[in-house]
């Protein structure tokens, strides 16, 4: 990736970011989706370069999360109505399970594949969300899990490439560590300050892991 996309994706994550967390909801909605179209610019301009398949998968990734972005926003500003906070919530998973299998596609294309010694302690750790969860918004417990499962796949798979690439070993847990915030920050913490750098947390660790999953998959 050239030094000036870096930079624009920098700012543009920085954006999102300070938006998401101290901002209202209308700068929110402006800056949260310019790091997804940044890099759906990045890999479009690559396209001729790598084979369609993988292309398709890349584009996949960048839809769905663009949609669970969208989802999850709702989620974060809706104050008044449990029944749709939970709804938008449920909308946002199942968006990122779709991303998540698209990675995971792309992965196993690649040559990736999952093993026990990986899985098994990302499904531990993920572990603590559900419990969370099953204690606080039970009901949302199947779907989250199904996605919990997803992601752990995917964060293995990013670990289990057949040749070293730690930008994506370290993607893959930037999103899984991410995610683990988001439930934690939701139920547990109630401070506004710490409630607000956990949301800081969990967008810049979520932008982090895009462009870096996205970026080692792209350029391979």
């Amino acid at each position: 990736m050239s030094r000036a996309f870096r930079i624009a994706y920098a700012a543009a994550a920085a954006a999102a970011t300070i938006s998401g967390s101290a901002g209202g909801r209308r700068s929110a909605e402006i800056t949260k989706p310019m790091p997804i179209l940044l890099l759906a610019a990045r890999v479009a301009a690559g396209a001729r370069r790598r084979p369609v398949a993988d292309t398709v998968a890349l584009a996949a990734v960048l839809g769905f999360s663009a949609a669970g972005d969208r989802f999850m926003l709702q989620e974060e500003f809706e104050h008044g109505d449990p029944a749709a906070k939970d709804r938008f919530l449920r909308r946002g998973a199942t968006s990122f399970a779709g991303a998540q299998l698209s990675y995971a596609a792309a992965m196993w294309r690649a040559g990736a594949r999952p093993s026990v010694r990986t899985v098994a302690p990302r499904v531990s750790i993920l572990a603590e969300s559900a419990t969370v969860l099953a204690r606080h918004r039970p009901a949302l417990l199947p779907v989250l899990s199904t996605y919990g499962n997803t992601l752990a796949t995917m964060s293995a798979l990013a670990s289990d490439m057949p040749a070293p690439q730690p930008r994506m070993r370290a993607g893959g847990w930037f999103f899984l560590l991410s995610d683990l915030a988001i439930v934690n920050r939701r139920h547990l913490v109630t401070d506004p300050r710490l409630r607000v750098a956990g949301e800081a947390w969990v967008l810049a660790s979520y932008f982090t892991a895009q462009y870096l999953l996205v970026g080692g998959l792209a350029d391979r």
